[in-house]
């Protein structure tokens, strides 16, 4: 992406981001930002259309603070998706009721949204748009990047998990695609060994599918013939796509605490009691101490 284009990209963003934030406002909404614009409208706004909002939000956030933030055209495209879904929704908003009166079911419209990645956190700066989940109710589990997962030694093994997820980025569909490969590899394999027809067309499928997912990823960014186009040889373009949207230092932290902690199981049952409880703790400190540092 060029200078030229670059810039144009950031017009695009900002335009959108604040053609939402004026629709937030025209349909009652205060604060600052628009996470806190999404928060005040409470139940009128579908869970949804507030997830939407914290993924354009955290795009915002991207070019807001990050000296030469660029989209993929692919990621533009779920951006500008995203925040035409958002528009459709806060234009069949209902209008705010008296407690005592229900809304009409008559004046909300189904709107089809796109399907993007849950946003977490970043400590991007004042007035963050995607620093957390909207409330949920009191039966539903916190959202995985809260601190409470961080509350208990065990528990803080979900934020790890969630953190080295979210190392990926955008890179996360890519990296599902290499498992589902190295899984057909894997069963074909088999099949040639024990000669297993079933083992073979299940191992054949599944190739095919992660193929045709590769060949539509490749043919919609318009970027030309590529490695995309050879089965088994798209791994390669897979891998350079996660390598592109990786966060190296998310992913170490991630990965540090969850092998921490599993070497403080395999030293105990050595019987290693002592070393085993030293090892949990400096895990579960360094998950509380992540958390801590995202957040301020």
């Amino acid at each position: 992406m060029n200078e030229e284009e670059q810039l144009l990209t950031t017009g695009r963003v900002i335009d959108a981001t604040r053609k939402i934030e004026s629709k937030l406002v025209a349909c009652g909404a205060v604060g600052s930002g628009l996470r806190e614009k999404a928060e005040s409208l409470g139940d009128r706004l579908p869970a949804e259309a507030a997830r939407l909002i914290r993924f354009i939000g955290s795009v915002r956030n991207r070019f807001a603070h990050e000296s030469g933030a660029r989209l993929r055209p692919d990621e533009l495209e779920l951006f500008e998706e995203a925040a035409e879904a958002v528009l459709a929704e806060l234009d069949s908003l209902p209008e705010p009721v008296p407690p005592e009166k229900k809304p009409s079911a008559a004046r909300r419209k189904t709107v089809r949204t796109p399907a993007v990645p849950e946003v977490e956190d970043d400590g991007g700066g004042e007035n963050d748009e995607d620093a957390g989940a909207l409330p949920e109710t009191a039966a539903a589990l916190p959202p995985w990047d809260s601190p409470m997962w961080t509350a208990l030694p065990g528990l803080h093994l979900v934020y790890a998990f969630r953190a080295g997820w979210n190392a990926f980025g955008a890179g996360q569909l890519y990296l599902l695609l290499i498992l589902a490969e190295l899984i057909a590899f894997v069963l074909l394999g088999f099949a040639a060994v024990r000669g297993s027809m079933p083992l073979a067309a299940a191992g054949g499928v599944l190739g095919f599918a992660v193929y045709v997912c590769g060949l539509w990823l490749g043919l919609r960014e318009k970027s030309g013939p590529g490695l995309y186009l050879v089965p088994a040889v798209n791994l390669a373009w897979f891998f350079r796509k996660v390598a592109a949207c990786i966060e190296p230092a998310r992913l170490i932290v991630a990965a540090a605490i969850l092998g921490i902690w599993l070497a403080a199981v395999q030293l105990l049952l050595y019987g290693e009691f002592a070393a085993a409880g030293i090892a949990a703790l400096v895990s579960w400190s360094g998950a509380a101490a992540d958390s801590l540092l995202r957040r301020s």
